[in-house]
């Protein structure tokens, strides 16, 4: 069929017309598709939702808000900063029983279980959720999937990660002839036994490591439940609820105290020093364990102090299974209370899974990243060693987290005092700690 020219013109206006509308639905041309309408579980109409957090200053937010509100204009988010945890839980739990809570909190990685109850869950939301455990597993380190998915429920997403790793003195380390950190717990009992230095009073005048004791030790129960990871256990009970103590724990904490112990040949340390990160910050202790988060202080109490960091020990090297780390790091969620747990959701999807939005939290907080992306994109950099221990982290679901790190320090105590021996101790701290479960 032969079209004149005038039906080749008319035709030809028409593709464009049609390639234009397709275009503009497809939202390739601006201002054919509105913000929203694939998306009917978001609000049309204004409205504000109220977001509380720990430490963090509105202006980490700011930009990241302003960004969000280019594509949802008719969100407003509103942030208030808490200062310390113990303060923020506190009103948190008072806040949300009194339903005057926040549509979006934090959570640190320890709470999510003792916290559910008052979380509705990021996949309880709609037939097509906005993130599924899949995702998670895809996104995260696996230790994340731990601790925010509880029975296929997600609970919280991570805004930042960090992990526990050795810290060492490289003067003294150097003045031993001592050239490479340990790498395993072998090697550091080896490493013990060079550097520990005592007076003629035969008190202890330099400890190889603070390691041992209860009470002047940071992250008591994070040392211990890797120390047990470590070794095979998995702590929680199949079902999930309550631990289960065995010999694993009794040949973990025999380990443990025995560089506290005045008659063993490994004694470095004792409850006479000062805290952990404070002796070795006055070089009064050689090796600690801690996280990156606490470099900032280490610096701070001595800015010409020679460190470095190191992996955290292993047992077995050769045993993949059985690497283990600790982790600690804050994730978001939403209150069961909320009017508006689908965009609250949607924000915290938009911040946590985000690579670039992501990334301006982490550079204006100095914290390292959660994002898988991002982690393989800062390995190998100056904080290497913590952004790849964050891949091998393990946890434990804890019913109370202040709780059981003062149920290990006074089984810890009991065992150093003598009041109770190490497998009577051991016992009791397994029947407060099951407790805990018992009465959430």
């Amino acid at each position: 069929m032969n079209f004149s020219q005038k039906q080749i013109i008319v035709l030809g206006i028409i593709a464009v017309v049609i390639l234009v509308f397709v275009l503009g639905l497809l939202g390739i041309i601006p201002g054919f598709k509105k913000e929203n309408v694939a998306d009917p579980n978001f609000p049309s109409t204004k409205f504000t939702m109220e977001m509380w957090g720990v430490g963090d200053e509105y202006s980490v937010y700011n930009d990241i808000i302003k960004a969000y509100q280019q594509t949802f204009p008719n969100a407003k988010i509103n942030y208030t900063k808490f200062d310390d945890a113990d303060t923020y839980q506190k009103e948190l739990i008072n806040a949300l029983a009194e339903n005057r809570g926040p549509d979006i909190f934090m959570v640190k990685n320890t709470w999510a279980y003792k916290h559910f109850g008052k979380i509705f869950p990021a996949n309880g939301l709609t037939q097509t959720p906005l993130i599924t455990p899949q995702e998670i597993r895809s996104l995260f380190p696996a230790v994340v999937t731990k601790d925010f998915v509880i029975n296929g429920a997600i609970y919280a997403l991570p805004l930042n990660m960090d992990a526990l790793a050795l810290i060492y003195n490289k003067d003294v380390f150097d003045s031993k002839g001592i050239v490479y950190p340990p790498k395993t717990w072998d090697e550091f009992v080896s490493v013990v036994s060079k550097i520990k230095e005592v007076d003629e009073n035969k008190k202890i005048s330099l400890a190889a490591s603070s390691f041992g004791t209860a009470k002047n030790i940071n992250h008591l129960k994070d040392i211990l439940s890797v120390l047990m990871f470590q070794s095979g256990s998995i702590i929680n009970n199949p079902n999930g609820e309550g631990v289960s103590f065995d010999d694993i724990t009794n040949r973990v904490v025999k380990f443990y105290t025995q560089f506290s112990d005045p008659v063993s040949p490994y004694y470095t340390w004792n409850e006479s020093f000062d805290n952990s990160l404070s002796a070795f910050a006055s070089r009064k202790t050689s090796m600690i364990f801690e996280y990156y988060s606490s470099l900032a202080e280490i610096k701070n109490r001595n800015p010409y102090l020679n460190y470095a960091v190191a992996d955290l020990p292993q047992i077995d090297l050769k045993d993949s299974s059985r690497v283990s780390n600790a982790s600690q790091y804050w994730g978001l969620t939403v209150s069961k209370q909320s009017q508006y747990t689908y965009p609250a959701w949607h924000f915290i999807r938009y911040l946590t899974t985000t690579p670039g939005v992501s990334s301006i939290y982490l550079e204006k907080t100095a914290k390292l990243p959660a994002l898988l992306s991002l982690i393989q994109s800062n390995l190998g950099g100056d904080n290497d060693v913590f952004v790849r221990s964050a891949l091998t982290a393990k946890s434990w679901y804890q019913a109370d987290d202040d709780v059981i790190e003062k149920i290990f320090s006074n089984m810890i105590g009991d065992i150093l005092s003598g009041r109770i021996n190490l497998q009577g101790a051991v016992n009791a701290a397994e029947e407060e700690i099951n407790s805990l479960y018992k009465n959430q």
